[in-house]
């Protein structure tokens, strides 16, 4: 007798659990960068600089800049730690979805909250990529984040209304 496979969600018991150490991946790593941005502007900038020029936003755009690849290439290693395996084609497709959050959020599309979004990347990535890179899922279920990320995309290239 053959046992029949699940598909959809209910296939891979883990994924609830992999869903939430990959958003927690964005978070720490969003802490992390935030953290770099004001050691920063107090390491670069002496007192009351930030009150008489812009150079506490040079520093935080400096960080910013270096700080989110930084971060990218950190993400490897705290996924591995944080016991979502395979972790490698997690954080390679979470790329993928931050440089497109990160070009939407530029773009006038996003309006007001493109910073917001910037601070959120980490969290909507990490999670998407994961559920597109999961073991034993179906291929509806990897298809809709996928379809997300090139909607996306490619509104960002399209002038708004």
């Amino acid at each position: 007798m053959t046992a029949i496979r699940e598909s959809g969600p209910a296939a891979d018991r883990r994924l609830p659990r992999r869903l939430l150490l990959a958003a927690l991946t964005g978070v720490i790593l969003t802490a992390l960068l935030v953290g770099a941005a004001f050691l920063m502007m107090r390491a670069l900038t002496g007192p009351g600089t930030c009150e008489q020029s812009f150079a506490c936003l040079g520093a935080i755009g400096f960080t910013w800049f270096v700080g989110r690849w930084v971060a990218v290439i950190l993400a490897w290693p705290l996924l591995y730690l944080l016991r979502v395996r395979p972790a490698w084609p997690v954080a390679v497709a979470a790329v993928l979805f931050l440089v497109v959050i990160w070009r939407f959020a530029q773009s006038s599309w996003a309006g007001n909250s493109g910073s917001a979004l910037i601070l959120l990347s980490g969290v909507l990535a990490y999670p998407l990529a994961a559920l597109v890179t999961a073991p034993r899922l179906a291929w509806p279920w990897r298809a809709v984040p996928a379809a997300l990320l090139l909607a996306l995309c490619v509104l960002t290239f399209l002038p708004s209304p």
